[in-house]
């Protein structure tokens, strides 16, 4: 078993198919299948199961790549961090919670860094933004604080070896639709969203309060519609009147048919970026947090 059969696993269950994989890894196909059967028959399991539509990891393979990952982002981070200074602007990539200033940033990004060859924007759950920073995949993670999840979220980012710092704070909002019944006011309450039903986004634990990226969470609403991505979500308050929370630091929300409005009589909060302790920030990394810094303090309550 080898690094080289390690990534060969992950590309494959990444792209689903032998030979989109051997594409990415620059190999032949029967290179990259050579190396699979030889690395099933070391290990005694089936790791792919081949069907028409491509290849999927089985239960077994599942297992092997859970321990792999952590093992190929070792790698990837000592290659980053002792290869030639040119090569440390070759990817960058940042995993967010659901925010879409991470993309005004990146795509400022882009023109200053047309060496860097992959940039990656990982907009995903809490737990998998943290668990992508631990694993060395992102090299910045964006989440928020407020007072109910701070303890949990400090307690968590600590034991996952992470650090983090104040990016900025902003006031908690309700967005809704530019023709919603609350559209008129300056401002809204608690009280105002009784008879409305929420959309949040899903999160992998319930148990767990802190995990949820949603500001509010309002017994009295009178559905909760749960939703895994910000497109979805925007599409469902665009047509209805569901109404959503979040930070409010958004840029020009009318052109997405949205409207943002301050939620009054509670406490701020504030957006962090977390990364893994003693980790090198790259010349790409320090660009975005300066102006991820700027962004948000446009925007700070």
């Amino acid at each position: 078993m080898n690094i080289q059969q390690m990534r060969v696993v992950q590309s494959i269950a990444d792209h689903g198919s032998f030979r989109e994989a051997a594409k990415r890894l620059y190999l032949s196909q029967p290179s990259l299948s050579q190396s699979i059967k030889e690395l099933e028959l070391e290990l005694g399991v089936q790791l792919f199961e081949r069907t028409n539509q491509g290849a999927r990891l089985t239960a077994e393979g599942s297992e092997f790549l859970d321990y792999a990952q952590p093992i190929l982002s070792q790698v990837e981070l000592l290659e980053t961090r002792f290869s030639h200074k040119e090569a440390h602007n070759q990817a960058f990539s940042v995993a967010s919670q659901h925010y879409d200033f991470t993309a005004v940033i990146v795509s400022e990004l882009l023109a200053e860094f047309p060496e860097c060859r992959q940039f990656r924007l990982f907009e995903t759950t809490t737990l998998k933004v943290i668990t992508d920073v631990e694993q060395h995949r992102s090299e910045f993670g964006i989440l928020y604080l407020n007072d109910e999840n701070r303890a949990g979220m400090i307690r968590l980012l600590q034991g996952a070896q992470l650090t983090f710092e104040h990016i900025g704070t902003f006031r908690p909002h309700v967005f809704v639709r530019l023709g919603h019944p609350l559209a008129k006011r300056q401002t809204v309450t608690l009280a105002d969203l009784q008879g409305f039903s929420q959309a949040r986004f899903l999160q992998e634990d319930s148990r767990f309060s802190f995990f949820s990226e949603d500001l509010v969470d309002f017994a009295q609403s009178e559905q909760v519609v749960h939703v895994s991505d910000r497109g979805t979500i925007i599409g469902l308050l665009q047509q209805t009147d569901l109404y959503g929370t979040g930070s409010g630091i958004v840029k020009d929300p009318e052109k997405q048919g949205l409207l943002f409005l301050p939620l009054v009589d509670e406490a701020e909060g504030e957006i962090i970026l977390i990364k893994k302790r003693d980790r090198h920030i790259s010349p790409i990394g320090e660009a975005f947090l300066l102006k991820l810094r700027q962004h948000i303090a446009t925007f700070s309550a």
